[in-house]
C-alpha cells in the first residue's frame, strides 16, 4: 500500500504513539516476511514541529538519515541530538521516542526492516552498541532507498536491492568509525581530555598547553578526524548529558548546571536553549508529558 501522507495515527495494540505525522510520505510493502531482509516501509518525514513517534517495543530495525534541521532521540534511557548528515539506527526490541525540534524541525529519510541477520552484521562491524552516527555521508544511499520505494510495493521485488544498499550504509558507517579509531595522537588526546573534564571545565588553550602544541593545531587535528571543533563537541556532549539528566532525574536546573561545570545557571540555560530550541524547564516538561491520544 502506497501512501502520500498520513495523519495522526492510533496503534490498536497500544505499542506506538504518534504526534502529527501528516507531513510524511511513505510506501508500505507486502510479501514474504521470511526473507532475510523484509522491507516494512520506506519514507520521508518533512519538517513538522509537532512530529514525534514513540514505541514501547520496536518490532523492526529503523534506519533514519537527517537531511536538515534538528531532532531528538531517547532510546533505552540514552538521549541524543541529531542534525544534518547524522544517521541513527534503532534496533528491534528497543523502547524509544524521537521527535522534531520545535524551532528547527528535522527532515529525514528512513527505512523500517524486519531482519534475522542485521544484528549479527552490526555486531561483526563493532556497531551494535551505537545508536547515532555523526556526519555519516550516507545521503546518496538513502535517496537510493527512497527512489526504490517508488518502483513497487512488493517486498520480493525490492528486498535484494534494499539489502545491498543497507549493507553499503553499514559498511560506510564502519569505515567512518575506522577513520576515527585511527585518529592522530593530538586528536585522540584532545578528545580524551574533553571527555575526562565533561563534568568540569577545560579550554582549548589549556589542552594545547598540556599537549605542547598550538591552539590552531589542536582545532585543525580535531576537526580533521572528528569533523567538528573541540568546543562544539564539548558543549554538545554536555547538553546531551543534560538532556539525559533532565529526563531521568529530579535534579533542579541549577544543580544540573553545577554538575556539568557551569558557574552560572543562566549561561547553562542560554546554551541549552540555543542548542535545543527550548529552555531546560520546557524540555523536561515536554518529554515527561503524556503523548496525545
Amino acid at each position: 500500500m502506497k501512501n502520500n501522507s498520513r495523519k495522526q495515527l492510533i496503534d490498536p495494540f497500544h505499542n506506538i504513539s504518534y504526534g502529527d505525522v501528516s507531513n510524511e510520505e511513505l510506501t508500505h510493502f507486502v510479501g514474504d516476511m521470511s526473507m532475510p531482509i523484509f522491507v516494512e516501509c520506506i519514507g520521508i518525514s518533512h519538517p513538522n514541529p509537532d512530529y514525534f513517534i514513540e514505541r514501547k517495543h520496536s518490532d523492526y530495525f529503523i534506519f533514519e538519515y537527517v537531511l536538515s534541521g534538528v531532532g531528538y532521540i531517547v532510546c533505552d534511557n540514552r538521549t541524543f541530538t541529531v542534525k544534518q548528515d547524522d544517521l541513527y539506527i534503532l534496533s528491534e526490541g528497543t523502547r524509544h521516542k524521537y521527535w522534531s525540534d520545535k524551532t528547527d524541525p528535522y527532515e529525514k529519510i528512513w527505512i523500517n526492516i524486519h531482519s534475522s541477520i542485521i544484528s549479527e552484521i552490526l555486531r561483526a562491524y563493532g556497531l551494535s552498541d551505537r545508536i547515532v552516527f555523526k556526519n555519516s555521508n550516507c545521503k546518496a544511499l538513502f535517496f537510493e532507498l527512497f527512489q526504490l520505494a517508488k518502483t513497487t510495493t512488493f517486498n520480493e521485488e525490492v528486498c535484494y536491492v534494499a539489502a545491498e544498499i543497507i549493507f553499503k550504509i553499514i559498511n560506510r558507517l564502519a569505515q567512518n568509525e575506522h577513520k576515527v579509531i585511527h585518529a592522530s595522537n593530538i586528536a585522540k588526546a584532545t578528545k580524551a581530555l574533553l571527555d575526562d573534564n565533561i563534568y568540569g571545565n577545560i579550554t582549548v588553550e589549556a589542552i594545547a598547553e598540556q599537549l605542547l602544541v598550538s591552539k590552531a593545531q589542536v582545532i585543525n587535528e580535531f576537526k580533521k578526524y572528528y569533523r567538528t571543533t573541540p568546543y562544539a563537541y564539548y558543549i554538545d556532549s554536555k547538553m546531551d548529558i543534560a538532556k539525559n539528566i533532565l529526563v531521568t532525574s529530579s535534579l533542579r536546573i541549577g544543580e544540573i548546571a553545577e554538575l556539568l561545570g557551569f558557574c552560572e545557571q543562566n549561561y547553562f540555560s542560554y546554551l541549552f536553549k540555543k542548542k535545543s530550541g527550548e529552555s531546560p524547564e520546557l524540555y523536561r516538561k515536554r518529554v515527561h508529558s503524556t503523548p496525545p491520544p
